[in-house]
């Protein structure tokens, strides 16, 4: 059963567990999604949306008491946190891998986040996180602008923005006090009203280029399977989502920082990390526990996630570990790189037209595009299962149809 059904990450675990000849149940609150389109989905049927989350998980308990049991997998950080959250009620009906709400919590609030990984070893950006309104004013008069204003967790968010870049003490209150007006699920702050708070967090140029994503399996305190990848372009370019990707050297001392970290939360399970690198220090910016956009890169780079984690899930730790040492034995570079082919040239058209992108910018990520397209892994386009692409070239329409503003200052401007 996998949920979230418009997520790229969503859309490779289908084809990958398909493949396998696993059967899948794909779930949305509409009639058409990407993964429900897939030749690889099984069964797709409608439930309520993820935001709203008592009746989203009533009906998961009602699916699950009427059909045999399904091994649930976590498709977002939504559905990492409520999926922990009602562990012991979802166990009935479902096979669960995520573990206990404590670790999922710890990963997904950025402050906690950033004390545990100062405990595992690893650096973290200077961060602050206010209690209150009144500790706003001290803190523009202790941070070094820029800063970023980002949510503390994503969970439940409904803007789904990731920050906003302040670049003068002055402007540091107003801005947080409007930022803070973006509210989570009650759901979420009624398990901890404080989430509600932004966190204040020093910006580094090179959040636009210097992100370095490492993402495996966690097992027992140990990383039994690991990739690196380098994000080359995002959108919005200064704290965005990413768009293009390319391979990177795992580095072994961020392997074991996180190793400790997973070992000291209790976190087991597919994740995916981003650092940002800076002065030649990685610092740790997020730990996502749950499947991610780009994972259609890692699986077709021979690292199975999706299949790692439905055996994780029913227990076979056999199963688990010879997957594990299958990847090991593959090649360490594919000379694969990843772009979403219809977000990647619809950004550089509109953003090359606006301006944002200069000429000759515009032109290099063309030539890069066109250099890589043999080697492209793309989350939505595939030749042996189109109807996703063909789905998704229309939804992209529609979105910038329904959210012009949003469309034309995150795509064709370049704004936050």
């Amino acid at each position: 059963m996998l949920t979230t059904a418009d997520y790229y990450g969503t859309l490779a675990a289908v084809r990958s567990l398909g493949r396998a000849g696993i059967p899948v149940t794909v779930a949305s609150p509409s009639r058409w999604s990407l993964s429900g389109s897939s030749k690889y989905a099984t069964r797709s049927v409608r439930c309520p949306p993820v935001l709203e989350a008592s009746s989203f998980i009533d009906w998961l308990c009602e699916f699950g008491a009427r059909h045999e049991k399904h091994v649930l997998l976590p498709t977002c950080d939504d559905t990492a946190w409520l999926y922990a959250l009602n562990r012991e009620r979802l166990s009935e009906y479902f096979h669960l891998s995520v573990p206990e709400i404590g670790a999922i919590h710890q990963l997904l609030d950025k402050s906690l986040l950033h004390e545990h990984a100062a405990g595992a070893g690893l650096l973290t950006p200077p961060s602050w996180r206010p209690e209150s309104f009144d500790d706003v004013e001290r803190i523009a008069r202790e941070a070094r602008f820029p800063v970023a204003l980002k949510p503390v967790t994503q969970v439940l968010y409904r803007t789904r923005r990731k920050g906003v870049r302040v670049d003068r003490p002055q402007d540091l209150a107003p801005m947080f006090r409007a930022f803070a007006n973006h509210r989570h699920e009650r759901s979420l702050l009624a398990f901890d009203p404080a989430l509600s708070m932004p966190l204040v967090q020093e910006y580094y140029p090179e959040a636009a280029t210097g992100i370095y994503n490492l993402s495996g399996f966690a097992r027992g305190g140990r990383v039994i399977g690991v990739l690196a990848s380098r994000k080359l372009l995002q959108r919005p370019r200064r704290m965005g989502v990413g768009v293009c990707f390319e391979e990177a050297a795992v580095m072994p001392d961020l392997v074991a920082g996180i190793e400790r970290l997973t070992a000291r939360v209790g976190f087991n399970g597919v994740f995916e990390t981003e650092f940002i690198e800076h002065e030649g220090a990685p610092m740790l910016i997020d730990f996502n526990p749950r499947f991610y956009n780009e994972m259609a890169f890692d699986i077709a780079r021979g690292l199975p996630l999706p299949l790692l984690a439905y055996h994780y899930a029913l227990g076979d730790q056999e199963r688990v570990s010879r997957l594990c040492a299958e990847h090991a034995r593959a090649p360490a570079s594919s000379g694969r790189v990843y772009a979403h082919g219809t977000g990647f040239r619809l950004l550089v058209g509109l953003q090359g037209l606006s301006g944002a992108f200069s000429k000759d910018e515009a032109a290099a990520w063309n030539h890069w595009y066109q250099t890589h397209r043999e080697r492209c892994v793309d989350p939505v386009y595939d030749a042996d299962d189109p109807w996703p692409s063909r789905l998704d070239i229309g939804q992209v329409a529609k979105s910038s149809l329904r959210h012009p503003r949003s469309f034309l200052r995150s795509v064709v401007l370049d704004r936050d």
